[in-house]
């Protein structure tokens, strides 16, 4: 009798501890990047709807919340289908080894079966909402398993398919309030997650140093310090580009009063590059997160840009 409980007991203990890793392995702490999903309804304000209009306001936050949990299952099956992949490599690194699927806690299989249910999901979803939403999840899911697979490992291919991942963000924010997007903001979302991936390989080639074209072969042509010059150059195109958004897009106020907050996308990437080459070991996500001043200058541009938004008219 004691025996048979024991092994139940462990049972649920193991069930508990696979469910755990599954958890981990969904990396929850990396969903902040989707919350770029709600720029559309941002950058809308005052021209595409009125913040008078609380009902209207809060059911187009709605749908943007619908679309960040939708990105949310997508970005998370494309985490375990790469961790899958990489268990090898992982296993190496001094902090990717403590991984779930590195560490042994979740099986191989079961990661790629999760994977594929989380992206499944996903389109479900975004198929009962709308087709254009299932083509844009159809088509980050596709990026996605594309970088997994083969373009993570050619230098420049990786960056385009990180930035394509992050301006189909956009576009599946912008569809869910039927809010057409500006141009402008599709090329400063690219470029801001070019500078996010050059930032990392930076890192990778600081903490690895000659080991880091080992890990990830795109470091190969990279080199010694061809990413952090790299990340260099696409953080003042970005800044100009956001300058000339804020000047020129059509439907910012006249007055052009959104000039006010090209400062703070400057000190942002500025304050970003710092912070992640003085701890090479953190990814974008923890590195925001534990970051009080940077996360300070991410709440104040929301809430400068929506009071001109909808006050500088």
């Amino acid at each position: 009798m004691t025996s048979s409980s024991g092994g139940k007991a462990a049972l649920r203990a193991g069930g508990q501890n696979v469910s755990v890793a599954l958890w981990r392995s969904m990396r929850p702490g990396q969903w902040q990047k989707n919350l770029i999903a709600f720029a559309p309804l941002l950058f809308s304000a005052g021209s595409g709807w009125d913040s008078s209009d609380g009902a209207l306001a809060v059911r187009l936050f709605g749908w943007a919340s619908l679309a960040f949990v939708v990105l949310c299952l997508a970005a998370s099956g494309g985490y375990l289908l790469n961790d899958a992949r990489d268990v090898g490599a992982d296993r190496l690194h001094p902090t990717k080894q403590d991984r779930p699927i590195a560490g042994g806690l979740l099986p191989i299989d079961g990661a790629i079966a999760s994977g594929l249910g989380l992206i499944f999901a996903a389109l479900t979803i975004a198929a009962y909402v709308s087709a254009p939403l299932f083509y844009t999840i159809g088509a980050y899911a596709l990026v996605t398993i594309a970088y997994t697979l083969m373009l993570r490992r050619f230098a420049g291919l990786d960056v385009v398919a990180v930035a394509t991942g992050f301006v189909l963000r956009v576009v599946a924010g912008a569809e869910v309030i039927d809010m057409p997007v500006s141009s402008w903001i599709l090329v400063c979302t690219a470029l801001g997650a070019a500078y996010v991936v050059l930032v990392k390989r930076a890192q990778e080639r600081q903490l690895l140093h000659d080991e880091a074209d080992e890990h990830r072969a795109s470091q190969r042509v990279y080199g010694e310090s061809g990413a952090a010059r790299a990340a260099r150059g696409v953080a003042l195109v970005t800044v100009v580009a956001y300058a000339m958004y804020t000047w020129m897009a059509p439907n910012l106020p006249a007055n052009h009063a959104m000039v006010v907050t090209v400062p703070l996308v400057a000190f942002g990437l500025v304050r970003y590059r710092v912070t992640a080459m003085r701890s090479p070991e953190r990814n974008a996500d923890e590195l925001i997160a534990r970051d009080p001043v940077l996360l300070l200058t991410v709440a104040i541009f929301a809430i400068v840009a929506f009071v001109v938004l909808t006050m500088a008219r």
